[in-house]
């Protein structure tokens, strides 16, 4: 079985290294290429079943048992899910989503020991992912900086451009404003310490994982942020707070204080996690690659960036055009409102905010490549 599993690692590498060389050169993964490891990932699933037909019946010695793909199918759904989340949420482009998918199916089948699956095994591989690329391009951008003629002038631009992005976020958010974000954050993580104590079996152990519940809120802030400032959720929220003192008096008041502290834990944890990483990194990782692109030099697959893509989404001149600006970059109905909107701009040659295509697929093999070797993520070897 061990053999089987090292012959479609070498499989699977010849196929992957190809689409990374490709996405490396043009930013695009084809979808010829998809196909091919769609077919590659159903050829080895067929030759996997048989050797577990072979093993029943008593002609293989080591073979993978027929739970094995019940639990692949469910790894399978959440690195689809995954997939689909960060293409939604407009974090990666469609070619990289699939890419990842296939990626994240692969792991199993080279190796079908490895830690956290099939239920959180794509999690560890995202972890990967990101804080890889995460410390490159930022690293990288300060490397460049050393490197530049003037140094100093360099970390003294990139002091200001933080600065401004930190009072960009602080703009028209009071204390109090603050503190019910934390409140009704802090109800959401407060229903899944309850459920995570009182629930058994699968629904227990999901809900036991708070860090599932960040990976969603994080991806999805963009999409969902707004939700907890509303009046609706506000006194949703506030009843279901009443609620919970009331109940929990009677039903778990010697744990009434250790849920609502751990909630608490949790929503300062979140907190911190999504100002440096959603608010301060992502603006570092695209500091670096931004340009300013003229009216003629918009063209389809333009990437928004995302202060451009929050300008665009707000701008009631657009009716909700922007609404959706995924990653794979503009479409033409977009790029013909932009190019009327910019003429009309009272200034002269107008420009807009973009950012250069980001090779993804790089990460999402070289994340995969870190979770085969160490059998853990990234994260866990800074504890």
């Amino acid at each position: 079985m061990k053999n089987l599993s090292l012959i479609f690692l070498a499989a699977f590498t010849a196929w992957a290294l190809p689409v990374v060389s490709r996405d490396l050169a043009t930013r695009k993964i084809p979808n010829a290429s998809l196909v091919n490891g769609v077919k590659l990932l159903a050829l080895t699933l067929a030759v996997f079943a048989g050797y577990t037909a072979f093993g029943y019946a008593g002609r293989a010695d080591s073979f993978l048992n027929a739970s094995f793909y019940w639990l692949f199918c469910l790894h399978l759904f959440w690195a689809v899910l995954a997939g689909i989340i960060l293409w939604y949420a407009e974090i990666w482009p469609a070619g990289d989503a699939k890419f990842f998918m296939l990626v994240a199916a692969a792991l199993p089948l080279a190796n079908p020991y490895l830690k956290n699956f099939p239920g959180f095994l794509f999690l560890s591989l995202l972890i990967n992912i990101f804080v890889a690329a995460a410390f490159w391009a930022v690293g990288s951008h300060i490397a460049s900086g050393f490197a530049s003629a003037s140094p100093s002038d360099f970390f003294a631009e990139m002091g200001r451009d933080m600065k401004k992005r930190f009072a960009d976020l602080s703009a028209g958010k009071s204390g109090a404003m603050l503190a019910v974000y934390a409140l009704n954050l802090g109800f959401l993580f407060l229903v899944q310490q309850v459920i995570s104590l009182e629930a058994r079996g699968f629904v227990g152990r999901f809900f036991s994982r708070a860090d599932l519940l960040f990976f969603f809120l994080f991806i999805l802030w963009d999409k969902v942020g707004e939700v907890f400032s509303s009046r609706r959720w506000i006194l949703i929220s506030g009843a279901c707070y009443v609620l919970y003192f009331f109940l929990g008096y009677f039903l778990f008041r010697e744990r009434l204080w250790l849920l609502l502290g751990a909630a608490g834990t949790n929503v300062l944890k979140f907190g911190l996690i999504l100002f440096v990483g959603r608010f301060m990194l992502e603006f570092l990782m695209e500091r670096k690659d931004t340009v300013y692109l003229t009216p003629a030099e918009l063209e389809p697959g333009t990437v928004l960036s995302s202060k451009s893509a929050r300008e665009f989404k707000a701008n009631p001149a657009f009716e909700g055009l922007f609404e959706d600006c995924f990653k794979d970059g503009l479409t033409e109905e977009q790029i013909s409102a932009l190019r009327e909107w910019l003429k009309k701009l009272p200034m002269h040659d107008p420009r807009v905010e973009a950012v250069r295509g980001r090779p993804f697929a790089l990460w999402i093999f070289a994340g995969a490549a870190l979770l085969l070797a160490l059998d853990r993520n990234i994260a866990g070897l800074l504890k």
